[in-house]
């Protein structure tokens, strides 16, 4: 009965493990310059190899993304300091009524233009943590105030 338990226990930690699938997306970016009212917005894209948590359901390396449309926007738009967020799901036709609603919701208050990023898939290697983390130690004072 032990063994049976056992087995039951391990078939059900596994199947709630995380699982990275490559699978294709579309995503769409936008970033906004609070220094002159500015909002950039892409057009939704393909990428066919990006790697997906399929227990969270996020995008892994989405910060990458981030930082691909952050660069182009330094270098092309001359927007220094870009706040950046990318948005992706797994149907094209969601995306696009996503693409609309963000367009339509920032397009009266930002100064609203259409870039052209190519976004380029992003690698995925799963890392094991080796190091043990450096926990930092009280010195020695209670926090506490005393009365005098």
């Amino acid at each position: 009965m032990f063994y049976m338990l056992s087995a039951f226990a391990c078939m059900i930690w596994q199947n709630t493990e995380a699982k990275i699938k490559q699978q294709p997306v579309y995503l769409f970016g936008f970033a906004t310059s609070y220094v002159d009212s500015t909002a950039y917005i892409t057009e939704v894209q393909y990428i066919d190899s990006a790697y997906y948590d399929t227990k969270t359901k996020f995008l892994i390396g989405r910060n990458m993304y981030s930082l691909q449309l952050q660069e182009f926007l330094k270098k092309n738009e001359g927007c220094s300091h870009p706040v950046t967020s990318i948005l992706f799901g797994k149907k094209k036709e969601k995306m696009e009524k996503k693409l609309l609603s963000v367009r339509s919701r920032f397009e009266g208050d930002f100064n609203l233009k259409t870039v052209t990023c190519p976004f380029h898939a992003e690698s995925y290697e799963e890392t094991e943590i080796t190091e043990t983390p450096i926990v930092p130690v009280a010195n020695g004072k209670s926090g506490k105030k005393s009365k005098k």
